[in-house]
């Protein structure tokens, strides 16, 4: 193991488990014939929540823009045996300042949580897995939970997310998602560089389910319950010879360094019909689950990580 890394085992632990040897999977709940081994990617994270780890994850104090009706708040992210819960409230938050987005937020009825690594722990092409379970679908009925990469910034400023989101009103369904933009200051604006989402059947997303994305240079691949279920290759986006609509400009892989965050929302009237569901079965406190989360390098392009 570099030295890089064994600083970072030596920050984490015991919170995290970085691996010298093969990846393992003891006492991970998994589904039948997981080995937690994958060629050319190198675990480099093995969070299982037993406690929660500062040096790795912050929890967020913004909102999803105007799509959002709730507010992220600390109270928002709890680690209890073993499991870490998202929860949404129907609880006040006054209007307040955000060192997330830099700006003042307005009033909120709703609190919900976010969770992100932390900003000395960037990220670029690797393997990122989860064992997830979204809230009850008879007491939920609008929502969006999540595992996802995201930034914007650079000159001239890009906006590079690759998600997995589930929805309140497509219980059955999972969206995977490429967005990407230049000096794009809202999601509509990003739709010129392709809507690069699938909504995919793949059973209860109510249940347990282990959902994962592979993000290499040139492809982006997403996986439930070890099965590949949707792959983006660089020539799908690249408008060569010629751009498929709604498309009208070439779009990249990502390739900037970012954050892998978790969050927990609920939409707006306006969206709710067409992302995220009717929230009209919403019982309160709503909790989204994840069980552990796992980050592989990519081996080309290790992370190097350091104090």
């Amino acid at each position: 193991m570099k030295k890089s890394m064994l600083i970072v085992a030596a920050m984490l632990l015991p919170k995290i488990s970085l691996v010298e040897a093969a990846p393992s999977a003891d006492n991970l709940i998994t589904y039948p014939g997981y080995t937690g081994e994958y060629t050319d990617f190198t675990l480099v994270v093995d969070e299982r929540f037993n406690q929660f780890n500062p040096n790795l994850w912050a929890k967020g104090d913004g909102a999803v823009g105007s799509e959002s009706i709730c507010r992220f708040q600390p109270q928002g992210v709890e680690v209890k045996q073993g499991v870490l819960n998202l929860t949404i409230r129907q609880q006040a938050v006054a209007a307040g300042w955000s060192e997330d987005h830099q700006q003042q937020k307005n009033a909120y009825n709703y609190t919900c949580g976010e969770l992100r690594t932390a900003a000395d722990k960037p990220i670029k092409y690797g393997r990122f897995e989860t064992r997830m379970k979204a809230p009850n679908r008879q007491t939920a009925s609008g929502y969006i939970s999540s595992l996802f990469t995201y930034m914007q910034g650079g000159e001239p400023r890009e906006w590079e997310e690759i998600d997995i989101e589930l929805e309140g009103g497509r219980p059955d369904k999972f969206q995977a998602n490429l967005i990407y933009g230049l000096n794009s200051p809202d999601w509509w604006s990003t739709r010129q560089w392709g809507a690069w989402e699938d909504k995919i059947v793949v059973g209860p997303v109510d249940e347990w389910r282990v959902f994962a994305f592979e993000w290499t240079p040139n492809a982006i691949k997403w996986f439930v319950d070890g099965k590949l279920v949707k792959t983006l290759s660089a020539a799908d986006i690249d408008c060569q010879p010629e751009c498929v609509a709604p498309q009208v400009k070439p779009t990249p892989i990502p390739d900037n360094f970012t954050q892998l965050m978790m969050n927990f929302w609920i939409p707006n009237d306006q969206i709710q019909d067409v992302f995220g569901g009717n929230k009209k079965r919403n019982k309160y406190p709503m909790v989204t689950q994840y069980d552990w989360i796992r980050i592989y390098q990519w081996d080309k392009a290790p992370y190097g990580w350091s104090e």
